[in-house]
């Protein structure tokens, strides 16, 4: 006698219990500029943006130097070897690119304009 169980996937599973506010998000996020704008508060917008945008590449950067430092600090303490030092500090360095990435997509895409 064969039992068969239905397993649901665990990506699946969490798309049925996210899903409402995964589109809330998307919802906000898609409408929160136009309606800045139809309020005539753009000018307030982008700069609270862009102070925010600042300040999360301060804070990564400085967690990420925090971060290399430490690494480098056990690696010449001798409580990591130096491959998991490097291994690491790439994770590190692929963090801080990625911040930096999406900084220059953040300032290149304000400079589309879309007709006249």
């Amino acid at each position: 006698m064969n039992i068969v169980v239905n397993k649901v996937s665990p990506v699946v599973e969490f798309l049925k219990e996210s899903l409402p506010y995964l589109l809330l998000m998307a919802f906000f996020a898609v409408s929160g500029d136009a309606m800045a704008q139809a309020g005539g508060f753009s000018t307030e917008a982008k700069s609270m943006i862009d102070d925010v945008q600042k300040g999360i590449v301060i804070v990564v950067g400085a967690i990420a130097c925090i971060a290399l430092v430490w690494q480098l600090a056990q690696g010449f303490m001798g409580r990591k070897t130096w491959g998991d030092v490097f291994e690491t500090s790439l994770w590190i360095f692929g963090a801080g690119a990625a911040v930096a990435a999406a900084t220059w997509f953040f300032t290149s895409g304000q400079k589309i304009s879309f007709g006249k």
